[in-house]
């Protein structure tokens, strides 16, 4: 069956992860296995559901997070730069899962959708939450201005303390040059300040 393909592949990857903090990595960032997806697309069965995919993420990364710190990445996908759906999902249906997820930062991309789900991601407590606030889909540099005023939302919802900056998903793949991801990392700052 697919689980039991999984599981052996869950169990070498975290023989692997472990030999990264004893060799002094002090950060892991995961991909989370599509909880988001599957929750924001209804995609649920025997095995693909949000239920097994929270089991196989924290069994993979169990005992890290005393070693190392522990990011959950989500992102919708950016293949070539290019956006996988005509309009952004909403993490919404996804919150109650990925708030059992054993990391100690999630992840979520919030530029491309304007924060539109910065209020349910905020009902997510005991964690750091980390948004994007630019977007790895255009060329387009967000202003200052445009980054200030998403950070402005998602303090509605998260707490300072708990809220990190970044992009919606990678900029270094596919599609964007240097210049353009420079920048977008140079309006984080500024946004920021």
């Amino acid at each position: 069956s697919l689980s039991d393909r999984i599981m052996p592949l869950r169990d070498a990857i975290k023989e692997e992860l472990h030999d990264l903090p004893d060799a002094g990595c002090p950060v892991i960032q995961m991909e989370e296995p599509q909880i988001h997806l599957l929750a924001a697309k209804g995609l649920v069965d025997k095995v693909l559901n949000p239920d097994f995919m929270v089991e196989v993420f924290n069994n993979t990364v169990r005992g890290l997070r005393s070693k190392t710190e522990i990011w959950c990445h989500t992102c919708w996908g950016n293949p070539a730069a290019q956006r996988l759906f005509a309009s952004t999902p909403s993490y919404a249906p996804a919150i109650e899962p990925l708030g059992r997820i054993d990391a100690d930062v999630i992840t979520f991309e919030t530029c491309s959708s304007a924060g539109m789900d910065l209020e349910a991601i905020g009902k997510i407590k005991d964690k750091k939450i980390c948004i994007g606030v630019v977007d790895h889909h255009t060329l387009q540099v967000e202003t200052p201005e445009q980054v200030a005023a998403l950070v402005r939302k998602a303090l509605e919802h998260v707490p300072a303390e708990r809220l990190i900056l970044g992009s919606d998903c990678g900029m270094g793949r596919e599609g964007m040059s240097r210049r353009h991801a420079f920048y977008k990392m140079v309006s984080i700052v500024r946004g920021t300040n």
